[in-house]
């Protein structure tokens, strides 16, 4: 196993984890519908991109 050869200090671990962060997921608004949905995801209905791909039952 590797072993550290001296303490990494705080400064140095906070850098390397600065990307570690959440990102906010981009929300769009279709179209047709006004569903808001995730970028370059269809609506809970079934569209994208102002057509339907899917046709979804209401059974739920």
């Amino acid at each position: 196993m590797a072993v550290q050869k001296s303490r990494k200090s705080r400064s140095r671990r906070d850098m390397r984890r600065s990307h570690h962060r959440m990102e906010i997921a981009e929300i769009s608004i279709d179209a047709t519908t006004g569903e808001k949905h995730r970028r370059h995801h269809m609506t809970k209905d079934g569209f994208y991109r102002g057509r339907q791909l899917f046709k979804v039952s209401q059974d739920a």
